[in-house]
């Protein structure tokens, strides 16, 4: 488990170490954690939390006890069990998933969007139902008031949010403005121009910026990411951004979260994951996974947060808690494997990671080299008692913290 530093914030890798081949028995397995350092010192927090060749999209469950991803290769879906700590199910599907979303509150209720044009019902049980749409979808987003669901693609449009608070509806077109929508009257209420907003005295832009990512935050709040690479933060009531954020990188922004605790904002495109104060544009810190990033999805309350790309990795798999918030990302990559980071500032405390039975670690304290990279040392992670739940919960200490 290495430690790392930007801007005085804490990124725990908890994977960070060599992986062991599943066709390994159990008795080689063993011989090797004892011969290898590294081996020894990988976490596996979730039962099989990968996928075989690459990893698409990623989300949590609203009542945050489900992990569900998608990836290839045979195209599939996987769900974690939170509270668990171990594979729910999986399933294989007809075609690759462009991007899938839960209708309930845990994994009972799915919708998928391939890439043939089917979109796919799944229920607790499995398959239900299967439609087809006259054109390739890109994004879709569910109207709970009406339980309609939308989508857009084809050659106009490439991502679609709904604002939970007034219903309004909002899709990022291909000639760089954002057209919001009034699902009562199903009529157009207003059209915003980002990609001449987008252009800064910074700004290097060789092509027209087309709308690639869309989040609503609260009633009047409303990111919107472009293929050039920049960030426009607007306030719903002006057509001119708040605030413009440019990735300096020139890749499309693959997807944007709120982080309302410590008013932070997470964007990302395929190279970087970074996070800045929504009010100022500081940056707070980033993350630069080894493999490109396809999806990134931000746990719940907290400052954890998964990333998705080709080879299925997770940073942020354990979530950090601070004096002032906390928060968890969970992301995947193009290699495969998933790596859990923690972001943390000033004194980490003991963070609840789901239930399990009768388990307990330690971590070892050498050094994995570099001035600012470090060995997460003393930290125990152990199994105690909560009156809550009447059951058992794993949580990380600190040193002198039990």
């Amino acid at each position: 488990m290495q430690v790392s530093s930007l801007n005085e914030v804490k990124i725990y890798s908890l994977s960070c170490g060599k992986s062991l081949p599943e066709w390994l028995s159990d008795r080689k397995k063993r011989a090797l954690q004892k011969k290898d350092v590294d081996v020894r010192r990988r976490i596996e927090l979730i039962q099989d939390f990968e996928m075989p060749t690459v990893c698409t999209t990623i989300k949590v469950s609203k009542d945050g006890q489900y992990i569900l991803a998608t990836g290839t290769y045979k195209p599939r879906v996987r769900c974690y069990d939170t509270y668990q700590l171990s594979l729910k199910f999986e399933r294989c599907l007809d075609s690759e998933v462009v991007t899938f979303e839960t209708l309930s509150d845990d994994y009972s209720k799915i919708v998928f969007l391939h890439n043939d044009r089917y979109i796919e019902f799944h229920s607790q049980s499995g398959f239900y139902y299967k439609t087809r749409i006259p054109k390739f979808g890109r994004d879709f987003s569910y109207h709970y008031p009406s339980c309609d669901l939308y989508f857009v693609g084809a050659r106009e449009n490439n991502v679609c949010d709904i604002n939970s608070v007034h219903g309004l509806f909002a899709t990022g077109t291909i000639e760089g403005r954002v057209e919001c929508w009034d699902p009562r009257t199903r009529g157009r209420v207003g059209v915003l121009d980002c990609a001449l907003s987008s252009v800064t005295a910074e700004s290097e832009i060789n092509s027209l910026p087309t709308i690639s990512a869309l989040k609503f935050n609260g009633a009047l709040t409303m990111a919107v990411g472009t293929s050039t690479g920049q960030v426009l933060l607007y306030d719903l009531r002006s057509d001119k951004p708040l605030l413009v954020k440019d990735h300096q990188y020139g890749l499309p922004i693959k997807s944007v979260h709120f982080q309302d605790s410590l008013d932070l904002i997470l964007s990302a495109d395929s190279r970087i994951i970074k996070m800045w104060n929504k009010n100022s544009g500081k940056i707070f810190t980033s993350l630069e996974p080894e493999h490109d990033l396809n999806d990134v999805c931000l746990y719940p309350n907290s400052g954890m947060q998964y990333r998705a790309a080709g080879h299925f990795e997770c940073e942020g798999l354990q979530a950090e808690q601070r004096e002032e918030g906390r928060g968890e990302v969970f992301v995947g990559t193009e290699d495969g494997c998933w790596v859990r980071d923690v972001v943390g500032r000033r004194s980490p405390v003991c963070q609840s990671a789901g239930s399990v039975g009768g388990m307990g670690w330690e971590a070892g304290g050498a050094s994995a080299g570099g001035p600012r990279v470090t060995m997460l040392s003393g930290w125990v992670l152990s199994v105690v008692r909560t009156d809550a739940d009447h059951g058992r919960r794993r949580h990380f200490c600190p040193p002198g913290r039990r």
